[in-house]
């Protein structure tokens, strides 16, 4: 092994978390072992912890091996937003992550041991001494002028409600709190028309005018811990995929929810699943006490208010990643399903 080669690996977690401390010192053993040194970082704030990487970087980049993320979605979300700033500065850092958050989908998609920390860190050290693999993410422009990238999924509607209710039970297991938030939401229900403006895969430029009970944007294939919306979902293929839910009413979602679980939803009535390269959002409505404003949520982060505009973009780093194997059936042949409704097609206007 070179020995000019860098030898920090920045471990960036959240201090508060015991299940992050742990899961830094066991990592610390991993790497030491192998001879590199594990440097924490963490800070009182999400946007202290932001500043404390960028700066940081900046100023040891030439030393740092890899960024990874000791966390769940979440911290994934946060690092790459500081990775892909560095990134349009020239700084050029692989990105790691080693679960040790609520979600976790990022992980669980891409193949990484969520409840071996050891087997995590394993794959970080294989990732240094071979080419990180490439990613896409979504890049999101929200209409307050923020901009983002995103890992796993961007939603809206009863989606985006249930992970903001989610993220305030802090205190329920993550197994828990999405099923209990999702249960809760739509016993609440209330759809929303919006308009939606997107680039199919073949190019061609589409509107639908839709009232939508779920609306995401999928890089991967799950959000909320585990519940799959897109079992087909490739996240290096240069798309994503726009998953919706028609108006539907309360005791039918509940019966969808196993469909969800199992997998088994794609040639559901209510389901539109579509590839897309762009895709832009406007609601209809208004806010209100009883419809709250519309806020997109990004790796179950709050982004930004409505209209929002999402697409695929590429990575600003390379990860330390496995592409993901689903249905124990080889990638080439694995068929992409395109799943329009009846009701989207015949309100589809094309402009």
């Amino acid at each position: 092994m070179a020995t000019d080669r860098p030898r920090d690996i920045f471990l960036v977690r959240n201090g508060n978390s015991p299940l992050a401390r742990e899961a830094c010192d066991r990592a610390r053993a991993i790497f030491a072992a192998d001879g590199y040194t594990a440097v924490y970082l963490d800070a009182p704030s999400a946007r202290e912890l932001s500043e404390k990487l960028t700066d940081t970087l900046r100023s040891r980049a030439l030393h740092v091996a890899a960024v990874v993320a000791v966390g769940g979605d979440g911290m994934a979300h946060l690092v790459l937003q500081v990775l892909r700033t560095v990134g349009e500065q020239g700084v050029d850092v692989a990105f790691g992550l080693i679960p040790a958050g609520s979600g976790n989908d990022l992980a669980r998609f891409c193949g990484i041991p969520t409840r071996d920390t050891e087997r995590a860190a394993g794959r970080v050290l294989r990732g240094l001494e071979t080419s990180p693999e490439y990613m896409d993410l979504l890049a999101v422009d929200c209409a307050d002028g923020t901009s983002h990238v995103c890992a796993t999924t961007v939603c809206l509607g009863l989606d985006a409600r249930v992970n903001a209710r989610a993220n305030r039970w802090s205190r329920i297991r993550v197994s828990a709190k999405y099923a209990v938030a999702l249960v809760w939401e739509i016993l609440r229900l209330t759809s929303r028309d919006y308009t939606i403006d997107y680039t199919a895969a073949d190019g061609a430029r589409r509107v639908v005018d839709r009232r939508a009970t779920f609306l995401s944007v999928a890089n991967t294939s799950s959000y909320g811990g585990g519940l799959t919306i897109v079992p087909r979902a490739d996240h290096r293929d240069g798309q994503a995929e726009l998953f919706a839910v028609s108006d539907a009413r309360p005791l039918r979602l509940l019966f969808l929810l196993p469909r969800l679980l199992l997998k088994t939803h794609e040639n559901l009535a209510e389901i539109a699943l579509k590839p897309i390269t762009s895709v832009t959002v406007i609601p209809h409505d208004t806010t209100s006490e009883d419809l709250p404003a519309h806020v997109a949520h990004g790796d179950g982060e709050p982004l930004g208010p409505c209209p929002w505009r999402c697409g695929s973009c590429p990575p600003p780093c390379g990860c330390f990643s496995e592409p993901p194997r689903r249905y124990d059936e080889p990638r080439s042949r694995r068929p992409r399903i395109t799943r329009v409704t009846n009701q989207m097609r015949n309100e589809m206007v094309v402009t």
